[in-house]
């Protein structure tokens, strides 16, 4: 091998170092640009889980009032329906006295002074 081939093959070794070399650097710098854009998006994520903890337990919440109001309501509806029930029995005897003073005097009054 002549002196000329071995410079050559110097002169293309250098060049393939320096290559390497700056690929090396461009990678280093997408390696830092991707770790800064995946710490941001993990800080992103930490605040929507937050929000998204928070959110679920203010709703787990409001279930569990809605199911202590349904449970409140259901009370005062069966309440009420006894009390229906309670004045029904006693409308309806009521209406059977007024009804046996009506069918009474009634029979008095047609057998009365003609």
């Amino acid at each position: 091998m002549t002196e000329e081939e071995i410079g050559k093959k110097i002169e293309f070794i250098i060049e393939q170092q320096a290559q390497f070399a700056a690929d090396i650097q461009a990678l280093r710098e997408v390696q830092a640009a991707d770790s800064a854009l995946m710490k941001e998006s993990f800080l992103t994520l930490r605040e929507s889980y937050h929000t998204l903890t928070g959110a679920v337990t203010t709703i787990v919440s409001l279930v569990g009032n809605l199911a202590d109001a349904q449970e409140r309501t259901e009370g005062k509806v069966a309440e009420l329906a006894e009390a229906q029930a309670r004045t029904d029995e006693r409308l309806n005897v009521f209406i059977d006295v007024v009804e046996r003073y009506i069918s009474r005097n009634g029979k008095q009054g047609s057998e009365g002074p003609a």
